[in-house]
């Protein structure tokens, strides 16, 4: 290479676009080889790649991407380049062999019509060889401790959105494992691109957490978050003639809206028509997934989340204003007193919205984990126990129920939620019902692990019974605690989307407030699946979510609570005598 050429490819090192534009080749549909044109898209991952490497940042992107504009060529480029500019390892992955395979498909085209390095990579099936001693492989995630072993400069994740409908298996777990293989230093580069797929998961969890490229140069920190609109690429536009358009009369109404709103003109909506009716099967919500107008309707069309996106911006609100108190319960034996203690969020068991009103009704929901053998995989079953308000009116405005008390929850590892055993989970639903007057307790039986019975033993307890019909017998008779099925649990989340929705309405006998993270956390990550079944998000809890629908369901029993006596002045045995009020309150 002579001098003038050192000097062209020392200024392209860095830059994807640059590179692309003069010495790369890409494949298209039709199987030409051809040199590429960078769209807007591609040259803003190339710009933050090159600018990451210019000041000593690592380089961490979180890409929206619209289908056939590009993304894993660019992606694909991005690491093809940072390898050949400076040794180093990189890993593709995808759900599955085909997404992989694909993506290095495209890096053989790199390989082999590399106008800059001509044979300085050898593309072979699962792994590429550059000249400088830099490699390249590929995996599939499915495989949940693949690529864990090494340590990786380059990082490229295709499709994140689809990793469990692609047989992924605890895909959070097996994504933070894989970035903790890329260390955080300069010139290392992670790209997550993916095209949408619900307000719920980790892309969106992660897209939705990252900043601007604009803020991070202005020095913040996070991940960068890249998008671009289908409208803003040039081969998005046809001639409107090929779609029956002769002018702007010729439109429907629905296109005239999203035309005055989005400034299209004649040749973008008919390439949107044809886009609706040929590549998405008529589906408008399919095509505001796959080619979004902006990154925020894209994932609430994409999605099948199961709770309403208004109601769970309401919540979100509710959260701020809320106040949240950490503490424990301590029940004092010489007066049988329990009495909520302020502490810190390390030392806390329970966390309080709201103490115990005279006049205000409770009752006491518990979602348990699956059990104590059994809380000891990667993503565990996790304890949900809390006291909901029911709703009432005051000066005839209506105030909504509410969660006031829920346990704690804590990070273990990779995992968040609480695991405590039987008998301490025991004690403290217990203390959690005398706080608030000696509540309704409601467990779910179908995951007891001895509450019930333990709680039985108690002379004070006020325990939930369902009744049930003996048709053999024809009798009715009770027994102990809820009883989820198919038919009572979509009867749960039923009542419990009604009140999401309603929620802030001001509407009598409706609404919800929820006023805890976790818990909107989990509303937000609870989908309908393909097979119409309401259940966590591959990855999520859902023990929050059936927590506070039990509690709904079941408001009607919530037990009113009245003000404490004095009973330490009261011997025990007339204490529990018929007719003499225990309280179990806060005394004030």
């Amino acid at each position: 290479m002579d001098e003038l050429g050192q000097i062209m490819a020392e200024g392209i090192r860095w830059n994807t676009a640059a590179w692309m534009e003069t010495h790369g080749k890409i494949e298209r549909k039709g199987g030409e080889i051809v040199t590429p044109i960078c769209n807007e898209y591609q040259r803003e991952i190339s710009d933050i790649v090159e600018w990451c490497h210019e000041h000593g940042r690592p380089c961490r992107i979180v890409a929206l991407k619209p289908r056939q504009k590009g993304s894993s060529t660019i992606s694909v480029a991005v690491g093809y380049r940072r390898l050949h500019a400076k040794r180093g390892r990189g890993l593709i992955a995808g759900g599955a062999h085909f997404q992989g395979s694909n993506l290095f498909k495209i890096l053989r085209t790199y390989g082999e019509n590399d106008g800059l390095s001509p044979k300085g990579c050898k593309v072979m099936d699962t792994e590429a060889r550059f000249s400088n001693g830099s490699t390249m492989e590929r995996i599939t995630l499915a495989n949940p401790n693949a690529g864990r072993s090494g340590t990786y400069q380059v990082l490229i994740l295709t499709e994140v959105a689809y990793l469990s409908d692609e047989g992924v298996a605890n895909a959070t777990n097996v994504l933070n494992g894989l970035m903790k293989c890329v260390p955080f230093e300069p010139d290392t580069i992670i790209i997550e691109e993916s095209t949408a797929k619900g307000a719920t998961g980790d892309f969106y969890d992660s897209y939705q957490g990252a900043i601007s490229f604009e803020e991070f140069q202005a020095g913040k920190n996070g991940k960068i978050r890249v998008f671009c609109a289908w409208y803003r690429f040039q081969d998005s536009r046809i001639d409107p003639a090929s779609e029956g358009i002769a002018s702007i009369d010729s439109l429907t109404a629905d296109e005239l809206e999203l035309a005055g709103k989005y400034l299209l003109d004649l040749e973008q909506v008919a390439w949107m028509r044809m886009a609706i009716r040929d590549e998405c099967k008529g589906d408008f919500d399919r095509f505001l997934q796959d080619y979004p107008f902006d990154d925020v309707s894209c994932f609430l069309k994409s999605g099948r989340g199961r709770f309403g996106e208004l109601g769970l911006t309401y919540q979100d609100r509710v959260v701020k204003v809320s106040t949240r108190e950490f503490g424990v319960l301590e029940h004092d034996l010489r007066s049988d007193r329990v009495m909520f203690r302020q502490t810190s969020e390390a030392e806390a068991r329970v966390v309080r919205t709201e103490p115990p009103r005279v006049g205000c009704s409770y009752i006491q929901a518990t979602d348990p984990a699956t059990g104590d053998s059994q809380t000891s995989g990667l993503d565990p079953d996790s304890n949900s126990y809390g006291v909901l308000r029911k709703g009432y009116l005051q000066h005839g405005r209506w105030v909504e129920p509410a969660v006031v008390m829920r346990n704690i929850c804590y990070p273990d590892g990779t995992r968040f939620g609480n695991w405590w055993d039987t008998d301490i989970v025991e004690e403290e639903i217990y203390r959690m019902s005398r706080y608030y007057g000696g509540c309704k307790i409601a467990v779910e039986i179908n995951k007891d692990r001895g509450f019930v019975e333990l709680l039985k033993l108690r002379q004070d307890v006020d325990l939930y019974q369902r009744e049930m019909f003996n048709r053999r017998e024809q009798v009715t008779t009770s027994a102990y605690g809820w009883n989820t099925d198919v038919r009572t649990r979509e009867m749960l989340i039923s009542t419990l989307a009604r009140a999401l929705r309603e929620a802030g309405t001001g509407k009598v006998g409706e609404g919800i407030e929820l006023r805890c993270p976790w818990m909107v956390a989990q509303m937000k990550n609870f989908v309908t699946k393909a097979s119409g079944r309401s259940e966590a998000a591959s990855g999520k809890h859902d023990d929050d979510v059936l927590m506070v629908a039990i509690g709904l369901q079941l408001i009607e029993h919530a037990t009113p609570y009245m003000e404490a006596e004095r009973e330490a002045w009261i011997p025990r045995d007339l204490r529990e005598a018929p007719g003499v009020h225990r309280g179990g309150g806060q005394f004030t």
